[in-house]
């Protein structure tokens, strides 16, 4: 369903998220994410986000409500940026709509968005 990791070496937070979802399903993700982001601002304040959702279809309005509130707590706690890598146009449509930050952006490809989070911040 999901997982969250910090790579040091890249001092990015991998996040991948898969399937359809229950409310309940993101409280659990919010925990981890809180975890993970809370111990990679120990060691970098400056850590970026890449989330990977090929595999997630879109999401009912109120699980996408939910995630947004994670993906709003989670940008608090860095000043890095975050690329969301979604597996069509209509989940890149509806991420962003509800993913709206400006250091968050959408991804159709997982290359473009290693690319963007590796170049120099706008």
């Amino acid at each position: 369903m999901f997982a969250v990791n910090y790579d040091k070496d890249n001092n990015c937070l991998n996040v991948v998220v898969k399937g359809f979802w229950k409310p309940e399903d993101v409280a659990l993700l919010a925990s981890e994410v809180g975890s993970k982001a809370n111990a990679a601002r120990g060691i970098r304040q400056d850590f970026d986000a890449c989330v990977e959702s090929l595999e997630f279809p879109v999401q009912a309005m109120d699980v996408a409500n939910l995630l947004t509130a994670i993906m709003q707590g989670a940008m608090a706690l860095t000043t890095g940026r975050a690329a969301v890598v979604v597996g069509s146009q209509l989940n890149k449509l509806q991420a962003e709509r509800t993913l709206v930050h400006e250091r968050v952006r959408m991804f159709l490809s997982s290359g473009e968005a290693r690319e963007w989070l590796a170049a120099p911040a706008d």
